[in-house]
């Protein structure tokens, strides 16, 4: 997902420019990190909300489905239209993009027990 970016603070070089955004690493103040013991990387289990009922992406999945993370960088994205769906951690991030055939996740589909396996069978249906 973060390579569609045209920009992430993690290095110098341009992302692909696939899906409008930038990516930044997680920034927490020492009163949200304290009260909520908020680490970087974010790993582990999280739930993913979806922004609209109708993509296809989540198709016959409710928003209790629950994605395995690691990372330490989010996207943030230029055009609402592009956000798919958004997790909390600390603040509420973009976990999921799209943009036309363009598809990304922030999480690890195939680390996500059933809830990956049905990202896979509706990404293969989408054609």
């Amino acid at each position: 997902m973060q390579i569609f970016a045209n920009f992430s603070q993690e290095g110098r070089l341009p992302g692909l420019g696939l899906i409008e955004g930038e990516i930044k690493k997680f920034s927490f103040s020492d009163t949200e990190f304290e009260r909520n013991n908020l680490r970087i990387p974010h790993m582990g289990w999280n739930t993913v909300n979806k922004v609209n009922d109708e993509e296809l992406l989540f198709k016959d999945m409710d928003n209790s489905m629950r994605f395995y993370f690691v990372h330490s960088f989010h996207f943030v994205c230029k055009y609402p239209k592009n956000i798919i769906g958004v997790t909390e951690y600390g603040n509420e991030f973009v976990s999921a993009i799209r943009r036309d055939n363009i598809f990304g996740v922030q999480f690890h589909p195939e680390k996500s027990h059933k809830y990956g396996m049905k990202i896979f069978q509706n990404f293969m249906e989408l054609t």
